[in-house]
């Protein structure tokens, strides 16, 4: 499903701000099963103080077996394998990033297999103005063009103007009380101060399980190569 309207070229001075960013780890390890969103959200949450972990978006772990998100699987009981490029990715702001690094030199069990947390980098957020989430929560009974009008609505209230988006396919996120239902999402065209808001702000429910957050993208182009 696409939501588009005529293509606009935005020019800004903005610079990347420097109170949300995300913090990347190096990870050591073997595996990792593919749907370990709620694992990580609650190893996390044992070693981070509360008012802390509430404020973080804690991104999937991700290697390039488990490509862009358009084609994630609903079940998937899978394992992936991690190599010494896979990293942890954890978006938060500068009032928790002491807290937050102190899940360095920890190790997490997560279901069946253990990460090794490693040294953390700062990486700011972008300004280009093509987004993707790689899953936004919502109502699994609720139409494509219903769940636009819904991200739409939620951007306007941010004073976020969007005219150009994409529906990816839909995910499944396991937790021990309930099934969050998930799609995919490209945003298009953003200006450089929308781009940055909506990275810090998000979009929906459930950032600590990977949801609504949102990274930036090559281009628009990209998602019709991946759905041919």
């Amino acid at each position: 499903m696409v939501f588009w309207n005529e293509e606009n070229e935005h020019g800004s001075s903005l610079k990347a701000p420097e109170d949300v960013f995300d913090i990347v780890f190096k990870l050591g390890g073997k595996c990792l099963e593919i749907d370990h969103a709620h694992d990580l959200s609650q190893a996390l949450r044992q070693i981070i103080p509360h008012q802390s972990y509430l404020q973080l978006g804690i991104h999937q772990i991700r290697v390039a077996e488990s490509g862009n998100g358009w084609d994630r699987p609903l079940n998937s009981g899978a394992v992936m394998q991690l190599s010494r490029r896979t990293r942890l990715v954890i978006r938060a702001d500068l009032d928790s990033m002491d807290d937050v690094t102190k899940i360095i030199g920890k190790t997490l069990q997560l279901g069946n297999w253990q990460i090794e947390i490693g040294e953390s980098s700062i990486r700011k957020l972008s300004m280009l103005g093509t987004l993707f989430s790689h899953a936004v929560s919502c109502d699994e009974h609720l139409p494509e063009e219903d769940f636009l009008a819904d991200v739409a609505a939620q951007m306007g209230r941010m004073d976020i103007s969007v005219s150009k988006m994409i529906c990816g396919k839909a995910g499944l996120i396991r937790t021990d009380s309930e099934n969050v239902f998930t799609r995919s999402l490209m945003i298009a065209d953003l200006k450089p101060e929308e781009s940055v808001r909506l990275q810090k702000q998000g979009i929906g429910e459930s950032r600590n399980l990977g949801c609504g957050i949102f990274i930036p993208h090559k281009g628009i182009d990209a998602v019709y190569s991946v759905q041919e």
